[in-house]
């Protein structure tokens, strides 16, 4: 794990995940250290973000020694997962030459949600007979080389660009690929790597590896470069990743389709709700033309009864709930007396409404007097230091 070269003509790569973009860090711009952290150094929670700065000088007192750059020039990133109970990887790339790359790439379009590396030390609990880590040979034909990562960090080994140059690693060929290890080429090295290693090499394209090292767990933009709702972020990526990815095609079509038949049920409620109201203003509208055959034109069917059936009463000599003889009549009756108390020394009626004022009146007996009148069809009020009574009027349907 060497010191940090200058990086400066290498650039990052965005990959696009369908639910995220993801920078990606060439390898030759990275270096691996691994260090054991003091107890307590790793902070969780809310206080992440405060204890970044504690955290970050921590890392340059213990990288001092391994770094040939000044560690102020450069930046930092914990694996994933980091614990201060075992040792833990950390990966140190120039700092400006980062921030710049990311600038350029949001610049062009490109807002990448996650920065990761091309290559990361395997960081994933093994157990006791696991095959070990595969072989890659990257590169082109003019320099091939040999990649693979493990628990030790990123192993790259340079390879003989022609096969008569064979013979200088071929001792070194057998300890770096041990027999059950599995060998995978790019399409430009294919050839060469199988004719080298003597054995069968299984072809992945550039971007297929590219695509698998995007969807790593690393995600080297922490400290200064740390997003400030990183929560946040991440539900937007799931939403994102429901709301795009192929594999949530069937549960977004299912919550499509039921949301559909909720909305087709509701306006199926809604349209048979309205046709029985629509039935019931027909059939008052019918009845109202049938006892009153003179009225032609109805506009409120319950109002023109009401004051077609007072009319009738009134032409036949009988009192109605709207008359004063009524009101009066309800205020006189024992019950209702009690709570009036006493009488009243001015009295208006008119169109239907009885104004008493002048007796003593109080709001609490309100509500108990207008209960009684309620049994006949009337209701009271308290308005000021007046007492109100009319008939209960009908509402449309």
């Amino acid at each position: 794990m060497g010191p940090v070269n200058s990086p400066m003509p290498l650039s990052l790569t965005p990959i696009d995940l369908g639910a995220e973009t993801v920078a990606l860090v060439p390898a030759r711009a990275l270096s691996w250290h691994r260090v054991q952290l003091p107890a307590g150094t790793l902070a969780r929670g809310l206080f992440a973000e405060r204890s970044a700065p504690r955290l970050r000088a921590v890392l340059e007192g213990l990288l001092e020694d391994q770094l040939l750059d000044e560690p102020a020039q450069l930046h930092f990133a914990l694996q994933p997962d980091a614990s201060d109970d075992a040792p833990v990887w950390v990966a140190v790339c120039h700092r400006q030459w980062l921030q710049d790359a990311l600038t350029a790439l949001q610049q062009a379009g490109h807002t990448p949600q996650r920065v990761v590396p091309e290559w990361a030390p395997d960081t994933a609990a093994r157990t006791e007979g696991s095959p070990p880590a595969p072989r890659w040979v990257t590169g082109d034909a003019d320099a091939p080389q040999l990649v693979w990562v493990d628990h030790q960090g990123v192993h790259s080994w340079p390879l003989p660009a022609h096969q008569g140059e064979a013979g200088v690693t071929q001792n070194h060929l057998h300890s770096l690929l041990p027999a059950d290890a599995e060998l995978l080429a790019e399409p430009a090295v294919a050839e060469l790597a199988e004719h080298l290693l003597h054995r069968t090499a299984r072809v992945v394209s550039p971007a297929q590896r590219l695509q698998g090292a995007a969807q790593s767990a690393w995600d080297l933009a922490q400290f200064e470069l740390a997003r400030r709702n990183p929560w946040l972020a991440r539900l937007a990526v799931a939403a994102d990743t429901v709301a795009r990815a192929p594999q949530w095609r069937p549960a977004r079509w299912a919550a499509i389709a039921l949301v559909a038949v909720q909305v087709l049920g509701l306006n199926t409620f809604a349209w048979r709700a309205q046709a029985q109201l629509e039935q019931q203003r027909l059939a008052i509208r019918n009845t109202l033309t049938a006892t009153f055959p003179d009225i032609t034109v109805v506009v409120d069917a319950p109002l023109q009864m009401e004051r077609a059936a007072g009319a009738l009463r009134q032409s036949s000599g009988s009192a109605s709930s709207r008359d004063l003889e009524t009101l009066l009549s309800a205020l006189g009756a024992p019950q209702a007396q009690a709570l009036v108390g006493a009488p009243p020394t001015a009295m208006d009626f008119a169109e239907g409404e009885l104004r008493l004022t002048g007796g003593s009146y109080s709001p609490e007996n309100t509500a108990a007097l207008d209960a009684i009148l309620q049994t006949q069809g009337l209701t009271s009020a308290y308005d000021g230091d007046a007492l109100v009574l009319k008939a209960r009027s009908n509402t449309t349907p």
